[in-house]
């Protein structure tokens, strides 16, 4: 596990953490948000009576973020099969719906498209900020490394993109 944290942290030193990796936002800025790192169902407070959301907590593990880290799915939403999916609530058809109410909000808010490419862009990236809350035996799986080393791989092939 060591040796792919070793590894990991060569990654991280060609990783976008302060790049656009979705081009062109909106503002010639780096576009930061706030990210709810444990944004799940229990977390958001709803109106018995209306469906309302009224509230959110639990906000301890909240971060300021670039766009593309704060563009994504909750985890309780997508497919528990998908790399940053959980389990949480939900029968797969539920999900589904939930989905499909998801992207649609998404397309009456997003005129500009600029939440899909910031979503669409930054997905590599947010699964190695994602792998970086893991454990250091987590590191030693073997898939892990795998992941690691390809895309170690594709930067020294490719220098200076994101």
């Amino acid at each position: 596990g060591t040796r792919v944290l070793q590894k990991a942290l060569q990654l991280a030193s060609v990783y976008p953490g302060d790049i656009c990796v979705s081009s062109p936002l909106s503002t010639s800025e780096q576009p930061f948000s706030l990210r709810m790192d444990d944004f799940r169902l229990s977390n958001i407070m709803i109106d018995e009576n209306t469906g309302h959301i009224t509230g959110l907590i639990d906000f301890e593990g909240a971060t300021i973020s670039p766009l593309w880290e704060c563009a994504y799915m909750p985890r309780w939403l997508q497919d528990p099969e998908e790399w940053d999916g959980t389990h949480e609530g939900g029968t797969p058809s539920e999900k589904s719906s939930l989905r499909k109410v998801f992207f649609d909000k998404i397309k009456q808010i997003d005129k500009d498209g600029e939440w899909k490419r910031a979503h669409d862009h930054g997905h590599p990236f947010r699964e190695f900020t994602n792998m970086l809350n893991f454990n250091v035996n987590v590191w030693a799986d073997s898939s892990i490394e795998r992941w690691v080393d390809a895309r170690l791989q594709w930067a020294y092939e490719h220098p200076g993109e994101g």
